[in-house]
């Protein structure tokens, strides 16, 4: 079946996706982060938890060629499974054996093997190459004895940018003029900025050994390599509205994008003896040596924002979270089970324990992060603060007011002030080292994970069985952190008191488990199986990392230019003067440091889940019905807590509702920290899904070779977080809440409501010198999830994406809280004409709203209530893939055969067939699966303004061509909806 698959990308992924209860990577609604990929035991987990796999981006940890089967575990009851809460995802490799096996192939995507038509839309078509090659060899070394398998495989992709310049607003002659400005000023050369493609690359080679020692004993050892990077377009993260591009409103710089360098040697050797008719033992041992960093072209230069009309236009330099950016992982592992066998009991005693060390280099913001409302405020800037300096020697005392933008033909929007307040950037934002020679400094973390089990399998007749046993795990935190006096004299939210010197103690988890198969009927036609039980993984330990990382004595964060002292409120902007020198804010070594700090519960725990599943299975004529159903249970998942904000004591944000909203002062509880944020424990969230299933084989009649799966899931989950963010303050901030800070339950971004999943494999044979392969796998399913929320700070909690709005009921609720702002009146005046007439503005604003709400189809249910996290969720979207491949076969004299063997993978096969088929959709404001924005911030709650919102109506709208759009719509067609193919060739023997 894996040769008939269709797969464009020959990941893992595309066998994932057949599990029922899948979205994405997810499982059952629990985030991919809590998986455990192993590949022949062996760890492929990003255990740090930078990405969903191991490996660059759109490249595989391991070949397909090289993979032999793949299993997928979500509820096994067997306590030898451990490491998750999510899924396991196990893959076999080849072996050799006493016959001779090769195989070449090579694999190819291009601009020709690609649709560009999305209903009618006609994109453009861009150059591009993606091609891998690869060789495997098998055979004996000694018959019977000793074997060997080898693969080696190459990536090179050249992949297509879809959003080129001439699809969107921006201008080349603006580009243009400010790469040679950056040139005159700096000497500065930010690259291109119109690009076709972005370059990934991998090297793959598995190699594997296995060794027949003797009739009781036997011996494997497995090496695997990757060598690969990938090239990023900016990051989204804190990034202005529309994102930074490419898209139709932003056209980045070439040094803005960054590469992803993510290397790995991996050993791991199995040795499986039988000791005598009762007793037998499997040994595995392995290490791995991960080695991820980041690196990029233009040289080490601060990170430029620039706005048109208040929205991202361009970025140049070095990207926010790139400089020094880099994870070595080094993994000890070891699992050894004992097993016994007398009468109907199969007893099993064993360990499964690893040793991990991290050594981690982060700082986001290190070169500085800054936002200008438009090219002409970020010229008046530079030669204004050059001016300065000239005349000065440094910047104390600069004053950008005291310049006229006119002195130099320039008309700046917003005075060359940095970080337009419009964008939700209201600092200048940079970190800096503490160390004494101001070096980078790095986070080191070492952990021991102990885990041991006893199980028994009881089987009292051919018909019925009994699995229990009880795994105990122990983290046990081995690191040596710094102290840091001044925040353990701190007391903050609820008289909380933190040592970040000291991560949490030993905390045994027991995880007892049940399952069960019974047979009821003597023909076996009938099944019932299921079980329950406790489930323990480990946290993305970059989470963990955290709290070595920011601890306030490994950087420091320069001081705002805009908050509040004493709840007075400040901004300091206009001292400040863009010098392209990254140590320019740098306070001086005496000055007070103050930081954001991560710090982890005393009592946290490791993540753990209470599943129960129950299914029935019917085998009738060759057809296999199952039912099955599945819930889950937090006992122990995760959430990050800010304790270190002020609450408005009794105070709630008059929103329209119904006061649930928390009101924060905007102050923070020390004065030598921001935000304090603590990784936690929560019980708050479940999930239940059931999964109705129809499969046959066909083994004889004209149909043979034919093989039908179809199946239906629905369900829903909750969580109080989905923990998208590695950073612990953008984990707290991204995460949307009504009541922040509360254990709030909301949907999980992999819950789903329902899909539809239907997939065919069939071979025809031709005689002996052919045969020709079919599969079809087809998918009628959410694409993502997200969350209605205000653009701005609707809480005083200082962050500008984390708010969940209220929906208005009515007219009269909206009224104190909606403004006229961006509307006209009936007549065309807006604000500030002679005759404008603020109520028909306000009206219209109002109509504008309401029309807004009645036409989406979750705000319409929702009037008078609270959004929910991820309560939003995309159209269904229909995806048919194809896979056809042709074996030329020549007969050989020893029973034999040779194959050729051409191929042809079509994902989105329904848009090959019609431009208007296979089309999904999009946001049509923001990004897919994160926040929806169509209310914005006018009003900030404060203790002047008794902690009343107040918001405006999204208007004023332009497309890529400046004409002016009106928001009567949730969604758009996605324009990458377009049909791709993948041409392959390999010969066989």
């Amino acid at each position: 079946m894996m040769e008939k698959l269709p797969t464009t990308s020959r990941s893992l992924d595309e066998f994932v996706k057949l599990t029922p209860m899948s979205s994405g990577k997810n499982f059952a609604g629990t985030s991919y982060r809590f998986n455990n990929v192993t590949v022949d035991g062996a760890s492929f987990n990003n255990s740090f938890g930078l990405s969903s796999a191991l490996g660059a981006q759109g490249t595989e940890p391991i070949s397909l060629e090289s993979i032999e089967q793949v299993q997928v575990m979500i509820a096994p009851y067997d306590v030898r499974n451990g490491g998750f809460t999510g899924g396991g995802i196990n893959s076999v490799t080849k072996s050799g054996t006493n016959e001779w096996h090769a195989s070449a192939y090579m694999y190819t995507k291009s601009p020709e093997l690609q649709g560009h038509r999305v209903r009618d839309y006609v994109g453009q078509v861009s150059e591009f190459s993606n091609r891998q090659y690869g060789v495997s060899l098998s055979g004996p070394i000694v018959k019977n004895k000793l074997f060997f398998f080898v693969n080696g495989e190459l990536d090179r992709q050249d992949e297509p940018i879809s959003n080129r310049l001439a699809d969107s607003r921006v201008s080349a002659a603006d580009l243009d003029d400010l790469a040679k400005f950056l040139g005159d000023q700096f000497n500065y050369n930010p690259g291109g900025y119109d690009l076709s493609k972005t370059e990934t690359r991998a090297d793959r080679l598995t190699a594997r050994i296995d060794w027949n020692i003797n009739d009781r004993n036997t011996f494997s050892l497995k090496y695997y390599y990757l060598k690969s990077y990938n090239t990023n377009a900016p990051s989204t993260s804190g990034a202005p509205a529309n994102g930074r591009g490419p898209n139709a409103y932003a056209m980045p710089f070439s040094s803005s994008y960054y590469r992803t360098n993510n290397d790995f040697n991996i050993v791991m050797a199995d040795w499986n003896s039988t000791i005598n008719d009762h007793m037998s033992n499997t040994l595995k041992v392995g290490y791995s040596r991960l080695r991820d960093y980041r690196d990029m072209d233009g040289g080490f230069f601060p990170q430029v924002d620039i706005l048109k009309d208040g929205s991202s236009y361009t970025v140049f330099g070095t990207e926010a979270n790139s400089y020094n950016n880099q994870l070595d992982t080094d993994i000890f592992q070891i699992q050894d089970n004992f097993t016994m066998n007398y009468g109907r009991h199969q007893i099993t005693v064993g360990t499964q324990s690893d040793y991990r060390t991290f050594k981690n280099g982060f700082a986001q913001n290190y070169p500085g992060s800054w936002v200008f409302s438009s090219i002409d405020d970020f010229k008046f800037n530079v030669l204004a603060a050059k001016d300065y300096m000239a005349s000065h020697g440094n910047m104390n005392g600069f004053d950008i007011r005291t310049y006229d933008p006119a002195k130099w033909g320039l008309n700046p929007v917003n005075g060359g002030l940095a970080n337009s307040a419009g964008t939700g950037q209201t600092k200048f934002q940079q970190r800096y080292p503490l160390t004494p020679d101001g070096s980078f400094p790095f986070a080191e973390v070492d952990v021991l994970q102990l885990g041991f089990y006893v199980q028994d399998k009881w089987t009292p007749s051919n018909r019925f069985s009994l699995t229990y046993g009880l795994r105990v795990d122990m983290p046990i935190f081995l690191t040596d952190l710094q102290e840091n006096p001044a925040v353990a004299a701190n007391t903050y939210r609820d008289g909380i008191k933190i040592d970040v010197s000291k991560y949490p103690g030993v905390h045994p988890q027991f995880s007892p488990r049940v399952g069960f198969n019974w047979k009821p009927l003597e023909d076996g036609s009938l099944q019932l199986r299921g079980g329950t039980g406790l489930f323990t993984g480990t946290p993305p330990y970059v989470w963990i990392s955290n709290q070595a990382g920011n601890n306030g004595r490994l950087f420091g964060s320069v001081p705002e230019y805009v908050g509040k002292i004493d709840g007075v409120a400040y901004d300091n902007r206009h001292q400040l003067g863009f010098t392209g020198n990254i140590q320019q804010y740098w306070p001086a070594s005496d000055e007070p440091v103050k930081s954001d700090i991560a710090i982890t519960d005393p009592d946290f725990k490791y993540p753990m889940l209470w599943k129960s599943n129950l299914a029935l299975d019917y085998k009738w004529r060759g057809w296999v019905f199952t039912l099955e159903a599945l819930y889950t249970k937090d006992v122990n998942a995760i959430y990050h807590d800010n304790i270190g904000i002020e609450v408005a004591e009794g105070k709630s944000v008059n929103d329209g509702g119904k006061g649930q909203r928390t009101a924060f002062t905007g102050n923070y509880l020390a004065d030598n920290t921001y935000n304090v944020v603590m990784l936690r424990n929560t019980n708050k969230g479940y999930s239940f899904y059931t999964t109705l299933q129809i499969q046959k084989e066909f083994v004889q009649g004209p149909l043979r070779g034919l093989y039908l799966n179809g199946s239906y899931t629905m369900g829903t989950a909750r969580s109080v977080t989905d923990g998208t963010s590695s950073v612990a303050t953008s984990a707290w901030k991204y995460t949307q809440k009504v009541a922040v800070n509360s254990e709030e339950l909301g949907y999980s971004a992999g819950s789903f409501d329902g899909r539809l999943l239907l997939s065919a494999f069939y071979t025809a044979r031709w005689g002996k010198h052919g045969a020709t392969n079919f599969g079809l796998v087809y998918q009628r399913y959410r694409p993502f999830r997200f969350s209605y929320c205000y653009g701005g700070d609707a809480n005083g909690d200082g962050q500008t994406a984390n708010d969940l709005i209220y929906v208005p009921a009515n007219r009269d609720e909206a009224v104190g809280h909606l403004v006229s702002d961006g509307f006209a009146d009936n007549n065309g005046n807006m604000a500030g004409d002679k005759d404008f007439d603020e109520a028909q503005a306000w009206e219209n604003a109002w109509q504008a709203m309401d029309k807004f709400i009645e036409q989406d189809a979750y705000l319409s249910k929702h009037r008078g209530e609270y959004t929910k996290r991820n309560g939003a969720v995309a159209p269904f979207a229909n995806q048919l893939d194809l896979s056809i491949s042709h074996d030329i076969i020549v007969p050989q004299r020893n029973g034999r055969e040779h194959k050729l063997r051409f191929s042809f993978n079509i994902d989105n096969f329904l848009n090959l067939l019609n431009r208007n088929w296979g089309v999904s959709y999009s946001q049509y404001l923001g990004t897919n699966g994160q926040q929806y924005q169509f209310l914005s911030v006018t009003q900030k709650p404060t203790a002047a303004n008794d902690y009343t919102l107040q918001y405006k109506m999204t208007n004023g709208l332009k497309d890529i061509y400046g004409n002016d759009i009106s928001l009567d719509r949730t969604y758009k067609p996605d324009i990458g909806s377009y049909w791709t193919m993948q041409f392959g060739i390999k010969y066989m023997f």
